[in-house]
């Protein structure tokens, strides 16, 4: 005769209390909130550094760096009122520290570098404009200028050197500043303790791009 047995379960304990009820869900929608992440800070004015980096190019080092700016109120004002604003990419050999002077004179290269932008408004064609030497670029938003201010492929720097050509083991650092000293004299003394008009990224090392494998390059398309 075949016996059967009924499993053992425990009874459910009493509802919660409304109360009690209401806090509870209180809790988890905190605590989803939490998990889903909260939403994002607005960003404060200033230039952050993403990446930076070199890689050896025959006689010359080719750089490549990616900034966030956002520009002060102040700086936004004086663009939108006609001023131009300068804007410099700063390059410095770090390493070798104690060669890098006999170096420069040696092989006549210069141990820093500067690539200088402009970045200015253009009130009859309402877009933002990006100089570059006589070159320029044109954008219709601040925040496309910016983007692209943010931006430096293929910077050459220390050109003709033995460094370069015989791909030393070197190291350096860039940033990017909002550059005062290049500003009419008049504007230069306004600008003179004023918050909004100092704006720079801190120093950032730069990494040695890792070169891609011949087998790799032969394989790519």
């Amino acid at each position: 005769m075949m016996a059967f047995s009924t499993p053992y379960s425990k009874r459910l304990p009493n509802p919660l209390p409304d109360h009690a009820a209401r806090v509870l869900a209180c809790l988890l929608g905190v605590l989803l909130a939490l998990l889903l992440g909260l939403p994002a800070v607005a960003q404060e004015p200033g230039i952050r550094a993403r990446d930076a980096s070199f890689e050896y190019a025959g006689d010359h080092i080719e750089l490549a760096a990616r900034f966030d700016v956002t520009l002060k109120p102040g700086l936004e004002e004086a663009l939108a009122n006609g001023f131009s604003l300068p804007f410099s990419y700063e390059f410095q050999l770090t390493r070798p520290r104690l060669s890098a002077w006999w170096n420069s004179v040696s092989n006549w290269f210069d141990p820093t570098a500067r690539l200088n932008y402009r970045l200015s408004y253009h009130n009859l064609s309402r877009q933002y404009r990006l100089h570059l030497g006589s070159f320029y670029r044109s954008f219709a938003t601040l925040s496309e200028a910016l983007t692209a201010l943010g931006v430096v492929r293929s910077w050459e720097v220390l050109n003709g050197s033995d460094l370069a050509r015989d791909k030393e083991p070197i190291a350096g650092r860039v940033r990017l500043r909002l550059d005062v000293s290049q500003l009419p004299k008049p504007l230069q003394l306004s600008a003179l303790g004023k918050d909004d008009w100092v704006l720079s990224s801190p120093w950032v090392d730069l990494k040695r791009t890792e070169p891609v494998p011949q087998a790799a390059e032969e394989s790519a398309p």
